[in-house]
Parts: structure tokens; sequence; C-alpha cells
């Protein structure tokens, strides 16, 4: 692909928590023009139109001919078809994670966008985060990981598992960070407030031995969003939320640690950058599509693993290329 110039015509397809942060990026974002944004609800359609200098549309076709790329953040359940049309399109995608509500349905949109020559990113903004790239530029042999990500009731993503709306950013790190093919699921859940798991555990085993285990709860009396990983002689802990790194080598007799000051960043600029950064050169996405399925693939054992009380085990078509 040709290397683009000038700036990147942007459309904003949903206009909720995320949207609208996607929607005020690309509008103050010296690489794009938002061109338009698209929500179901007239209202807040028009009002951040006007608020950016932007078209307002009620349906996602009305971006069709009008941008070279495009932002979805509406409910999962209609990421498929949103993403289909616009990747048919030839528009490339940020879509906001999950990639798809099933698995089926995210193998499909990788092979589409393949075939159609479309750029898919999709939102694990974690891999983003000055934590994350800090401790991921450290970790050298690991043997365990572990994630806690907690936060108070906030009434948000009621309607979506926590596997889904929070864990599967630690499942996308562990998967990052692993460096072997997942092998097996085993989790428990509990549901609180909703109908589903508002609470959940997982252990995540890898061909090359590797464990990793997540701790996930969107109904805890405090937040924290806490990685650490184990090697031989130390441990590397990542606050993703502060953010900060603290390393600590040695033995239980002379224990060393140090601590590394990182500077606040707005993740999600970050991702917006690099997304217009891909679409401008045409280089692959750091979390691209294929990431985004191995993600959801895991989530889904995960989901299975506790409906189910049994460990679970990757069908042969869900191989992780993160290998």
């Amino acid at each position: 692909m040709a290397e683009r110039s000038g700036e990147i015509a942007v459309g904003v397809v949903g206009l909720g928590y995320f949207g609208s942060h996607h929607a005020r990026h690309y509008a103050s974002h010296s690489g794009a023009r938002l061109v338009a944004v698209v929500d179901a609800d007239p209202e807040r359609a028009c009002g951040t139109a006007e608020k950016y200098g932007a078209e307002a549309h009620a349906h996602h076709s009305a971006l069709i001919g009008k941008v070279d790329a495009a932002s979805i953040a509406v409910p999962t359940s209609h990421h498929y078809a949103v993403a289909c049309d616009l990747i048919d399109a030839g528009i490339h995608l940020f879509i906001e994670k999950p990639i798809a509500a099933d698995v089926a349905d995210a193998a499909e949109l990788v092979e589409r966008a393949g075939r159609r020559g479309a750029i898919v990113q999709v939102g694990h903004i974690e891999r983003f985060s000055p934590a994350f790239r800090a401790l991921e530029a450290e970790v050298r042999a690991p043997r365990l990981i572990e994630c806690v990500r907690r936060t108070p009731w906030t009434g948000r993503a009621a309607d979506v598992d926590v596997v889904l709306d929070l864990m599967i950013h630690d499942i996308d790190l562990a998967l990052t960070l692993a460096g072997a093919p997942l092998v097996s699921v085993a989790a428990t859940g509990v549901s609180v407030v909703t109908g589903r798991n508002d609470v959940a555990e997982a252990r995540l085993a890898f061909a090359n031995g590797v464990v990793a285990t997540l701790a996930t709860s969107r109904v805890a009396s405090v937040g924290e969003r806490l990685l650490s990983v184990t090697e031989p002689g130390r441990r590397l802990i990542a606050d993703l939320a502060t953010p900060g790194l603290t390393i600590i080598t040695g033995a239980a007799d002379a224990v060393r640690t140090e601590s590394v000051a990182l500077a606040h960043a707005d993740n999600l600029l970050t991702e917006i950058d690099a997304f217009l950064g891909s679409v401008r050169t045409g280089t692959p996405p750091l979390v691209d599509g294929s990431a985004g399925l191995d993600a959801l693939g895991a989530a889904a054992m995960i989901l299975t693993s506790i409906s189910e009380a049994r460990q679970v085990v990757p069908p042969s078509s869900q191989r992780s290329s993160r290998a």
C-alpha cells in the first residue's frame, strides 16, 4: 500500500462513552479530519457533529464514499454487521474490543479484511499503556503472569459479561507475554448484580509451561489494575492505572527493589495515533484483527469453563496465532 499524504478522512460509528472520545481525538488530530459521526440517537449525533464540524448520520452506510477510515464503537452485537459493510467498501477500521460477539464472526471479519486489503485494529487499549510497554520491554523468560483488574460497580455494560467487558484486556496481555499457544483454561465466575458474571477468575496454561492467572471484578470496593510477571530471579510488577513499574530481584536475603517512573499518557490517543499511522503507511497494526480474534477465542473458552465447570482446551480450528 502506498503511503498516504494529507489528512485522513475519518468517521465514528457509535457515540457512547468510548465513541465520543474517539470523535474528540479525531477532531483535534493533525493527521485526521473528522468527516462524519453516526449514532442511532439523532440528538447525540447532531450534538457531536455540531461540536466538531462534522456531518451527522443515523446509519453507518452514510460513511461509504466519504471516509478512508472509521472507528466502530457500537454495542458488540452490532460489530460484525457494521464492520462487514465498511470493510467491503474499502474502509480501514478501528474496532473497539471485543472484535465481535462470537468467534465465528470474528474469524470472518479477519478473513474478509485480508481479502479486501482493509486494515483492522482492535481496541485492546492496555497494550498502549506506558506501564505495559515498560514491562514488556523488560520481560525475558516469563514463568508466571498474574493479572488483577477490579473496579467498583458503575452500571455500565451491565448487558455484557465481565469476561468480555474487562477480563478480555488481561487475556490479551497474557497472550502477548506468554510466547506460546494457549493449551487449556480453567475458570470460575459469579453473578452479583447482573444476570451475567460480575466476578471471574481464570487460569490459562500455555504450551511452553507459562501459567497466567486472571482475577477480575466490576463490583469491587476499590479499583486496581495490576500486572505482574515472575521470572527466574526476579518479578516485574506494572501498575497500569498509575502508571508505574517495579522490578524486584534477588533472593529473600538480598532483595533489591527498583521503581521506574513513567509519564502519564492518554492511552486512547496513543491507540488512535497508531491506527492513523497504519492507515497512512499500510503497516500492520500493533493489535490487529488476529490479536482480537485470539483474545475473543480465549474469552469464549473461559466462559465455557465457567458455565460447564470444567477445564477447556482450544479446538483445533482455534489455535492462537501468537506462538
